[in-house]
């Protein structure tokens, strides 16, 4: 890293941003009536918790209280976090702090490449309403709590940095990171699958070789991943055995399901219901043809995948991110009804997130 990109408007402005939105979040978490005692805890609640767990503590399985034949313990999530956690833990900084650090530092990474790779495809007032859009996002402060959030978006922003470089030898590193950074990991396998395929022709017997080898490598990820738990605990597929119970029902089906579902009863989880009308809202008014095919495939593959596991519980913290849906309203935010179609997305995020979403998170009632 140079000293000229140190002082360039690619690394002051988003670097701005995200200190900004840091510091304004640590103010308004700690202020009034929170439910946990200090910040750390406050960004490590719910599976936070698990995540803490297992870099504190490693994997642990055990029969529930509550019913013979279910599974408690923290085997229901995957690795990634708590082990970079566990090293950063290692100077002696406290685990909870250790993967906030992490998830901070990966968020701030993650900004600065995204907002390079937009403002090298679309100019510099996109890459900065992009930005904007997607911290504005009501979800958006998951990415400073200890879930792999602000992880997935670094590795996935720097798997279409590589792509657009066309450095195919590294690609290996980042997906398959992100097979064992949250289950959603596997996405990334779409556009790298539409690539190989799309550029059969055009791409070199080394470079196809190479985007194969991507693609193993998230297989390759997994597999180590679910040998662990053959080894310690004798069954090679406990993950899926423990999210298949009845109190998380994650199980593959048609995404449509439990889409519908939740629109015949959005008080069952109306912060699911907002997160996903805002969604829809978003994808339908600024969607954008010129965004590259291969955004597309990975942004649907993330908006759908909750919802094809069965599930959209908590779905407000597992699309932000998906950055081709903020690259589109960034982009269509340069006509001139796409600057007032922008401003209202951003009035209506502020809204969500301050009346429904931060709260209710602060309070410990958001999952």
């Amino acid at each position: 890293m140079n000293n000229s990109y140190l002082k360039s408007k690619n690394f002051l402005v988003p670097t701005a941003l995200v200190v900004v939105f840091i510091c304004v979040h640590v103010i308004l978490l700690t202020m009034g009536n929170p439910k946990y005692y200090n910040l750390s805890r406050t960004l490590t609640q719910w599976d936070g918790q698990h995540y803490l767990s297992i870099a504190r503590d490693g994997y642990e399985m055990f029969p529930c209280w509550f019913g013979q034949g279910y599974i408690c313990g923290n085997v229901g999530w995957f690795p990634l976090l708590p082990m970079i956690g566990r090293i950063v833990a290692m100077p002696g900084i406290a685990y909870d702090w250790a993967l906030i650090l992490v998830s901070w530092l990966a968020f701030l990474i993650g900004t600065l490449m995204l907002y390079r790779l937009i403002e090298s495809k679309y100019g510099e007032r996109t890459a900065l309403l992009s930005t904007v859009a997607m911290l504005v996002f009501p979800g958006a402060f998951y990415f400073l709590t200890a879930f792999p959030n602000a992880l997935y978006l670094m590795l996935a922003v720097l798997t279409f940095v590589l792509i657009e470089q066309r450095r195919y030898l590294w690609l290996w590193i980042p997906a398959g990171m992100l097979a064992v950074a949250h289950p959603s990991g596997s996405v990334i396998g779409l556009p790298l699958l539409y690539l190989f395929v799309r550029d059969w022709r055009s791409n070199t017997a080394r470079e196809r070789l190479l985007l194969l080898a991507a693609m193993a490598a998230m297989v390759a990820a997994i597999a180590t991943y679910f040998s662990y738990y053959a080894v310690t605990f004798g069954d090679f597929f406990l993950y899926s055995k423990f999210q298949a119970q009845s109190y998380y029902a994650h199980e593959v089906t048609f995404p449509l399901i439990p889409i519908v579902q939740l629109f015949m009863r959005p008080s069952a989880d109306y912060q699911a219901f907002a997160a996903l009308v805002l969604v829809i809202a978003v994808v339908a008014v600024f969607y954008r043809r010129t965004i590259p095919v291969s955004w597309q495939v990975f942004m649907f593959g993330l908006l759908l995948f909750s919802p094809t596991m069965g599930t959209t519980d908590s779905y407000f913290r597992y699309v932000e991110a998906a950055f081709p849906m903020f690259a589109m309203v960034g982009l269509r935010a340069q006509s001139r009804s796409g600057k007032y179609l922008y401003g209202l997305y951003v009035v209506a995020a502020l809204i969500l997130w301050w009346f429904v979403f931060l709260n209710a998170f602060k309070t410990g009632q958001l999952r």
